[in-house]
């Protein structure tokens, strides 16, 4: 039997959304069930981290976060792909000899944007040249890429290695127009060593090689071939492009319901899985699950109205995944509006519309509980979570 659990970060992101991911694809996988995560939206820059209970640790950007449970993972269209990051975290899960207990199969749709060493060396350029007006970037080049907008996985991937380089030489010209645009005609030694070393597009073309024989092009239709289907989105509610009292300090994505709410649609609304009835009426268990810690974080630049310092949440507390970073700079915190925090889960919730087959139900998973107040409890999961009074009696004194 089919059933959909969609994970969505309901703050700035950094809320927990690795470890419920691997929590469902743990409980499909122990049932003896197949599992599939969709990253739904973003690219590399997501950080989901998960801690196995035999403490094996990783942090998955390019990879669903089931992939330790046993969980496939898709690429849908609107997720951006990154040939460099793909291979370096694929040596970290399966380099030097290591194994799964099965083969972790990798989905991507032909019409997935595809980012060069080009758009992450212009994002890291642009990001440092504002200096104190930074916008927050993780410098992965999400955002150059969708300016650049360029050729999509599917036409690369029929490429010959002339083809791509000449491709690659022109992002290489795009970069140069682009960092004058922004006002950036000097360039460093530094980065126009990293800009014409002659090997950077070889290496790409040999990622890319590489992360192509890997990955197995597909539509969406490849998620009905699953028992349980996840959507792990990247980000949180409130750094959704459309948040525009944040100015330029949110995502280039939809980071709530919408963008899995369009895929069902896609899939469900035209393919009868004929599998579950409910009162005469085929339906498919489908949980919205959004997730956040018993606090505020955010990790960027941007309007912070909640922020505090640290010693007010708990001065002893350690983040080993939102280290500093030269673009992003530190970890903020901030105490957490149980009435806000409703409000936006709800209002995410009402503004989609799932196909009828989907039967949605929201669930809210808190995180970091040990960290509030010193709580021994580390996470709590409600589900059909309207109802904030049980939100409020977890975070009781």
């Amino acid at each position: 039997m089919t059933d959909i659990r969609i994970v969505i970060g309901a703050n700035f992101g950094d809320e927990g959304k690795g470890l419920m991911t691997d929590y469902y694809a743990a409980e499909a996988i122990g049932q003896k069930r197949t599992a599939i995560v969709v990253l739904s939206n973003g690219g590399a820059q997501r950080g989901h981290t998960v801690v196995t209970p035999e403490g094996k640790r990783h942090v998955f950007h390019h990879f669903g976060s089931g992939t330790y449970a046993g969980a496939d993972s898709y690429y849908p269209e609107k997720y951006i792909i990154n040939p460099m990051v793909f291979m370096k975290e694929y040596e970290e899960l399966w380099g030097n000899g290591q194994k799964t207990d099965r083969e972790i199969k990798i989905y991507a749709n032909p019409g997935c944007m595809v980012t060069t060493p080009f758009e992450m060396i212009t994002n890291q350029m642009i990001e440092q040249s504002r200096q104190d007006a930074r916008h927050g970037s993780c410098g992965i080049g999400i955002w150059e890429t969708i300016v650049r907008d360029g050729c999509r996985l599917g036409e690369l991937l029929v490429m010959n290695d002339e083809q791509l380089r000449n491709y690659l030489e022109e992002c290489r010209s795009f970069q140069k127009k682009r960092l004058a645009k922004k006002g950036i005609t000097q360039i460093d030694d530094n980065w126009q060593s990293i800009i014409d070393d002659p090997e950077l597009i070889g290496h790409y073309i040999s990622d890319f090689k590489e992360m192509s024989r890997l990955i197995r092009l597909s539509e969406d239709g490849v998620i009905m071939n699953y028992d349980r289907i996840i959507f792990e989105n990247g980000q949180g509610l409130l750094l959704d492009e459309d948040r525009t009292e944040f100015g330029v300090h949110t995502t280039p994505s939809h980071t709530g319901l919408k963008n899995p709410a369009e895929l069902l649609k896609n899939v469900f609304g035209e393919v009868d899985p004929g599998k579950q009835e409910k009162n005469g009426k085929r339906t498919i268990d489908t949980e919205v699950c959004y997730v956040t810690r018993t606090y505020m974080t955010r990790h960027g630049a941007g309007q912070f109205a909640a922020e505090c310092p640290k010693e007010q949440i708990n001065p002893n507390m350690t983040d080993l995944t939102n280290v500093p970073n030269p673009y992003q700079g530190t970890i903020r915190y901030g105490h957490l509006d149980l009435e806000e925090l409703q409000d936006r889960i709800q209002k995410d919730f009402a503004k989609e519309t799932l196909p009828e087959i989907c039967a949605g139900h929201i669930a809210i998973a808190l995180t970091h509980i040990n960290e509030y107040r010193m709580k021994e409890q580390t996470a709590a999961y409600v589900s059909d979570g309207e109802d904030r009074n049980s939100v409020k009696k977890l975070l009781a004194e």
